[in-house]
C-alpha cells in the first residue's frame, strides 16, 4: 500500500479545516482513499490548528504517525509542526508570511511560493491563500488538476462563476509553480467515493432507521449529530435544541413513549445529567437511544480531544438494575450501520440503547464506497395495535422473555400508565403500598424479574455480543474496541508484513456480552489489550465477565488519536517484555 500524509497548520481563522475538507474531497473524486483528522483548540480565532489528510491507493485506518507535506501558514506552524516531518519532507510556504530558517539544511524540501500574493491578485481575498497551497499539494501527490475544477465547481457554483473561477485560478497558479512537481504518485483506482466524518454516518444511519425525533444541548464532539439534523428536519425528522441535557433526554424520553423512534446525543458531561433520565428510561422500559460522544475528563478536561474512558460510566449509570445495550462503533461505516439497526434494538427489548462514540470517530473523515441504504430493515418488536381480549391492557405484563407488549398512547382499550415507581403489569404503583406485604413482595419481585430476563433472551436472539477476530491463527492478538480499531488493524498489518504474527479481537457491542462465548474466543491466546484510556477499562469488563485478565497492555490517555504505526511499535516493546 502507498500513502502520503498532508498537513496543514495554522491558525483558527485561516481555513485550516476547510482546506483539508477540500483537499479530501478532491483526493475521494479522483479514486483514491481518505483518512482526515483535525487538532484544534477551543477557541473561534487563533491559537494553532492543523487538518491532517492521508491519502492512499488503498483502505487506509488512521491519519497517519508522521507527515510527507506540511502546508504552514504561519511561523507557529513550523515550530509546531517541525518534530512531525518525515525524513525528506515537502514544507509549502509563503516566504512573505513564514521564515523556514530553522529547519533550512535538515533534510526538508522546502517550497517557496508567494500564496498571499496570489490569492490577493486573483481575488482581493487574503484567506484564499489556503487554496493556493491545495493547488501545490495536489500537483505534489499527483492529482489531475481538471479533478479539483470540477470539484470546485460543484461546491461554489451556488455562489456564482466568479467563485469559482477565483478559486479555480488561484490553485492553478500554485499547481504551475516553478519548483512544484510530483514527487508521491499515487494512483487512484476508477471509483468515486464518499468522504465522510462518523457523526454524519451515524446520523443517516439513524435516520434511514426511523428516527423521527432528535434533541441535543450543543456539546463537541457530538455537536455534528445536531447539526445534521438541525439541517435535514425539513425531511421528516423533528429537531429540538434545548435548554440543557436533562430536557433532552427527557423529551426524547417522552417521544420514545409516545411511540416516535427519538434520540438525544451529548458528551460525558451532558450524559452526566442524563442519568436520572436514563433509570426512568430503564423503569418504564422506554426505547430510546442516547449518542455519547466521549472527551478527556473529568470535568470540562480537554475538550477538543479524545479518549475512551466513560466506557465503565455508560454501563453501569444510574441507580439499581435494568438492561440497557452499549455499542461502539468501530469505523465510519460501522456508525452507519450501527445508527440503522439501534433503533430496532432498543424497540425489540424495550429498553434504552446508548451509542458511545468519541472525538476521534465523531469527527475523523474516511472514504467510504456508498451507504447501502437498501440493507435498512424496521422492527418495531411487541407493537400492538387493537385489544383482542377486551381486558384492561397489561403494558408490562410479565412474559417469559421479558418482554412485555407495547402500544402507542391513546390507541383504543391499549391505555397504560407509564410511572417511574415500581409498578405491576397495568402500571400500577405498588411503591407506595410496598411494606412488607407479601403481595406487592411478590410483584417486585417478578418485575424486576421480567426486565432483567430480556438480557437472556438478547443474548439467545442477537450474534452480535460477542467480539470479531481477524487472523485467529497468529501468535499475539490486539484486544480493543471502538474507534482505536481500525488503527489497531493497521498495527497488525504492519507487523505482519514484517514477518510478524498478529490477529485483532475487537468489541463493538459490549453491552451485555455473551460471557461463555468471549472466553472462548480469548482463552489460551496471547492477548494485548489497546485503550485510549488510563485504567484499562474494556480490559475490566473482559476480567469481570470472563475471568480473563490480560496484564500486557497499551494505553493512551493524553487525547491524542492512535496510530498503526505508533501501536506496531509499542507491539514490539510489549512482546520484549511479555507476562
Amino acid at each position: 500500500m502507498k500513502s502520503v500524509s498532508i498537513r496543514i497548520a495554522g491558525a483558527n481563522g485561516d481555513g485550516v479545516e476547510s482546506s483539508g475538507a477540500l483537499l479530501m474531497k478532491v483526493a475521494s473524486k479522483s479514486g483514491l482513499h481518505v483518512f482526515g483528522y483535525r487538532g484544534y483548540q477551543s477557541i473561534i480565532r487563533g491559537g494553532h490548528v492543523w487538518y491532517q489528510v492521508r491519502l492512499g491507493d488503498e483502505k487506509l485506518s488512521s491519519h497517519g504517525e508522521k507527515i510527507d507535506i506540511l502546508i504552514a501558514l504561519n511561523q507557529d506552524s513550523i515550530k509546531n509542526q517541525k518534530s512531525h516531518l518525515n525524513d525528506g519532507a515537502v514544507v509549502i510556504f509563503d516566504p512573505s508570511k513564514v521564515s523556514a530558517s530553522e529547519i533550512d539544511g535538515k533534510g526538508f524540501r522546502l517550497v517557496q511560493i508567494p500564496l498571499l500574493d496570489i490569492a490577493i491578485k486573483v481575488s482581493g481575498d487574503p484567506i484564499m491563500r489556503n487554496v493556493a497551497a491545495i493547488g501545490a499539494a495536489l500537483r505534489f501527490v499527483g492529482i489531475d488538476f481538471e479533478i479539483f475544477k470540477t470539484v470546485v465547481r460543484d461546491m461554489w457554483l451556488r455562489k456564482g462563476e466568479k467563485v469559482v473561477d477565483n478559486n479555480v485560478n488561484i490553485a492553478m497558479q500554485a499547481y504551475r509553480y516553478q519548483g512544484v512537481s510530483t514527487l508521491f504518485d499515487i494512483k487512484g483506482d476508477d471509483k468515486q467515493r464518499y468522504a465522510m466524518d462518523g457523526n454524519t454516518a451515524f446520523s443517516i444511519g439513524t435516520f434511514a432507521g426511523g428516527c423521527k425525533f432528535y434533541a441535543a444541548y450543543p456539546m463537541t464532539p457530538a455537536s455534528g449529530i445536531l447539526h445534521w439534523y438541525a439541517a435535514h428536519q425539513n425531511k421528516g425528522a423533528l429537531f429540538k435544541q434545548t435548554e440543557d441535557e436533562l430536557a433532552a433526554v427527557n423529551m426524547a424520553i417522552g417521544a420514545a413513549t409516545a411511540g416516535v423512534r427519538a434520540m438525544c446525543g451529548t458528551s460525558g458531561g451532558g450524559f452526566s445529567l442524563m442519568v436520572e433520565g436514563l433509570g426512568m428510561a430503564g423503569m418504564i422500559e422506554t426505547p430510546v437511544v442516547i449518542a455519547e460522544s466521549q472527551r478527556t475528563g473529568p470535568s470540562t478536561g480537554l475538550p477538543t480531544k479524545t479518549e475512551q474512558a466513560d466506557l465503565l460510566f455508560v454501563m453501569h449509570a444510574s441507580q439499581g438494575e435494568f438492561p440497557r445495550i452499549v455499542v461502539a462503533p468501530r469505523s465510519i461505516q460501522e456508525c452507519f450501520t450501527v445508527g440503522s439497526e439501534v433503533f430496532n434494538l432498543a424497540e425489540r427489548y424495550q429498553c434504552p440503547v446508548i451509542v458511545l462514540l468519541d472525538l476521534y470517530l465523531s469527527e475523523r473523515v474516511e472514504s467510504v464506497d456508498g451507504l447501502d441504504l437498501d440493507s435498512v430493515t424496521i422492527d418495531r418488536g411487541k407493537l400492538v395495535t387493537e385489544n383482542t381480549t377486551g381486558e384492561r391492557f397489561k403494558r408490562y405484563e410479565i412474559t417469559e422473555d421479558g418482554i412485555s407488549p407495547r402500544s402507542i398512547p391513546g390507541t383504543p382499550g391499549l391505555e397504560f400508565i407509564a410511572p417511574s415507581d415500581e409498578h405491576d403489569e397495568y402500571g400500577d404503583l405498588v411503591s407506595d403500598m410496598y411494606s412488607g406485604i407479601d403481595e406487592y413482595v411478590e410483584i417486585r419481585r417478578q418485575m424486576h424479574s421480567k426486565r432483567m430476563r430480556k438480557i437472556e433472551t438478547m443474548l439467545k436472539n442477537e450474534k452480535v455480543f460477542t467480539p470479531e477476530i481477524d487472523n485467529p491463527s497468529a501468535e499475539y492478538f490486539f484486544v480493543t474496541f471502538g474507534s482505536t480499531t481500525e488503527p489497531v488493524q493497521e498495527a497488525a498489518r504492519v507487523l505482519n508484513e514484517s514477518g510478524k504474527s498478529f490477529g485483532v479481537i475487537s468489541f463493538s457491542y459490549i453491552m451485555p456480552l455473551d460471557k461463555e462465548k468471549t472466553r472462548r474466543m480469548l482463552e489460551n491466546k496471547k492477548l494485548i489489550d489497546v485503550e485510549c484510556n488510563y485504567t484499562a477499562q474494556l480490559a475490566q469488563v473482559i476480567m469481570a465477565n470472563t475471568g480473563i485478565d490480560i496484564k500486557n497492555r497499551i494505553l493512551k490517555f493524553d487525547g491524542e488519536a492512535v496510530t498503526g504505526t505508533e501501536l506496531a511499535r509499542l507491539a514490539m516493546e510489549t512482546v520484549k517484555n511479555f507476562k
